[in-house]
């Protein structure tokens, strides 16, 4: 259940569970969608929300909602990669489809490099040159969530995709098996590149450099990790992942979520599974 917590505020919005529309594969039937999802939320009251990395490219189809206290206009949001957590305000209603990408899928998709888009929210207009409002209002006009979550898939599968990148490919999963406990160095020298050449190509692909990508999958792990016995020792938790130290760990916890490992685990389990943050002052 901890864990479920945890890695619930990696990359989706924490409501409650039944404001929330889970796609399956088949309906989207597009290549390399991680999740899909619906939301229809209502906050009476604004609500700060903890946002922690997920390692995904989102693009999101929203045609109601207000955020900040500004009403949001029907239309598509692309959400790039993060190297830092942050607190997201929401209040009223919200309508919207969010569809999470693998980061070099997302590349191949959007035609930009996502290093462009690190930490950032563009309108998917300026990225493809046409406007999607056709597709928001028509996803508005719809009631069935099924139904949306195919036009959404039908979409992402009438979008032409440039070619993969089989060298970063490759060193995205070198360092997914080993948890980002590899060098910039050791991933270069297998790729055959110049160390320059390779952390460019690969931050064009990914939106991170390679050493934001490792940190961000030590995080990960560590995050699951803090639901297990391993939480009561964060200094062999720390040799286990391959940080230097335990303040190096907890120096990563404060990156990607604002706190410390035990204050984010208190705040998790403080909350129920329906909020993640308190009523915003």
């Amino acid at each position: 259940m901890i864990e479920r917590r945890l890695l619930e505020l990696r990359g989706v919005l924490q409501v409650s569970p039944g404001a929330v529309v889970s796609c399956p594969p088949r309906i989207v039937g597009a290549p390399d969608v991680v999740r899909c999802f619906g939301f229809d939320v209502l906050e009476p009251e604004p609500v700060r929300r903890r946002k922690i990395p997920g390692g995904t490219v989102k693009i999101v189809f929203g045609w109601d909602g207000v955020f900040g206290g500004r009403r949001v206009e029907p239309g598509a949001l692309v959400v790039g990669m993060h190297d830092r957590g942050s607190v997201a305000t929401h209040s009223g209603r919200m309508c919207s489809v969010q569809v999470q990408l693998e980061p070099m899928a997302a590349r191949r998709l959007l035609g930009t490099p996502l290093h462009e888009l690190r930490n950032a929210a563009v309108p998917l207009d300026e990225l493809f040159g046409m406007s999607t409002r056709g597709l928001v209002e028509r996803l508005a006009e719809t009631p069935r969530w099924e139904r949306r979550f195919e036009l959404v898939g039908q979409f992402l599968r009438d979008r032409p995709r440039a070619a993969r990148d089989d060298g970063v490919t490759a060193a995205v999963h070198r360092l997914r098996v080993a948890r980002g406990d590899l060098t910039v160095s050791e991933l270069a020298a297998e790729s055959g590149w110049s160390r320059r050449h390779f952390s460019r190509r690969f931050a064009d692909q990914m939106g991170l450099s390679p050493r934001a990508y490792a940190s961000l999958l030590r995080f990960s792990a560590a995050l699951r990790g803090l639901a297990g016995p391993l939480s009561a020792d964060l200094g062999r938790m720390a040799h286990e992942l391959g940080y230097y130290d335990q303040s190096h760990l907890i120096r990563d916890f404060r990156r990607f979520t604002g706190l410390s490992p035990n204050a984010l685990l208190r705040e998790v389990m403080s909350h129920s599974s329906n909020t993640a943050g308190a009523p915003a002052s």
